[in-house]
């Protein structure tokens, strides 16, 4: 959750219920438990992780102190399913949309850090990759098969990029508003219908946390009723499945629901539509480990 803009995850499914928890969390305290990460032991675990050292009483008390300069407060986001169409090396780049049509939106995402979930108060995570991927107006995702949607987009980048927080935990993108969508799921699930969303990940060190961004739905009433190409976007289908498929918005899009999912805020700044979200997780700050994101 955020205190704004909470993301989380959401799919409206038709025929049986499928689980999709496929997240990931690594926390702050670190990955090994009991003496041991994942049956090897102490020794061997800080060579798997790159031959990083203990933190020294004075690296954790200068890392405690930071907690207590916390400069803002936020709320512990939820993990949120990845979904099929991540790719993990995206553009370093601020401008994503490579021409796409659609309404313009400038995405500003604020990375916190907390010392623990129910900590009120976050620092600043600088230093954070902040990936996120998205649908372009219709739909359809970049370096995507015609087996999963109809528009084959395989070796395209379009609406994909990541960037690196500054010291106050701050990224800007500057992007379009995205399309709902529909994925033909694996039986005994059919389909997925999906309202607007914006997917991001976030790597800081080895913590990784995986969350979306969702948009209120006046907003995109507006621009589906008055807007092209949204406007034209009513009916969708995938590969596989049996029929057309109508628009869902969030009060039908059965995970945005079970997670009590809050739109972010957006308003019109200068004719630009902005959006602000803050992702608080949980981390130990900088402590010079290699991030695991694969980006270049």
């Amino acid at each position: 959750m955020i205190p704004s803009a909470q993301p989380a995850n959401g799919a409206l499914l038709e025929g049986s219920v499928v689980s999709m928890d496929r997240r990931i969390f690594l926390g702050g305290a670190g990955a090994i438990v009991g003496g041991t990460l994942g049956g090897i032991g102490l020794s061997e675990a800080a060579e798997v992780l790159g031959g990083q050292k203990p933190i020294t009483q004075k690296e954790w008390e200068a890392l405690y102190r930071s907690y207590g300069t916390a400069q803002f407060t936020c709320v512990r986001t939820s993990q949120a399913v990845e979904g099929p169409y991540y790719f993990d090396n995206s553009p370093l780049r601020s401008a994503v949309a490579e021409g796409r049509k659609g309404e313009r939106l400038r995405l500003g995402i604020t990375i916190g850090g907390m010392l623990s979930p129910i900590a009120a108060r976050c620092f600043p995570l600088a230093g954070a990759v902040v990936d996120i991927w998205q649908t372009d107006a219709a739909g359809i995702y970049s370096n995507v098969g015609g087996d999963l949607q109809t528009v084959d987009t395989t070796g395209q980048a379009f609406l994909r990029g990541h960037q690196i927080t500054d010291e106050k935990g701050y990224v800007e993108f500057e992007t379009i508003v995205p399309g709902w969508e529909v994925i033909a799921l694996p039986p005994p699930a059919i389909v997925g219908a999906r309202t607007n969303h914006i997917h991001v990940k976030v790597y800081h060190g080895r913590d990784v946390l995986t969350a979306q961004l969702y948009f209120p739905d006046p907003l995109l009433d507006q621009l589906f009723a008055e807007v092209e190409p949204y406007k034209s976007h009513t009916r969708m289908t995938a590969p596989g499945l049996p029929r057309f498929y109508e628009r869902v918005r969030n009060d039908k899009d059965g995970l945005f629901l079970a997670d009590k999912s809050t739109p972010m805020p957006v308003e019109r700044v200068n004719g630009v539509l902005t959006a602000k979200a803050t992702i608080g997780m949980i981390s130990q700050g900088n402590r010079g480990q290699a991030t695991l994101f694969r980006g270049g």
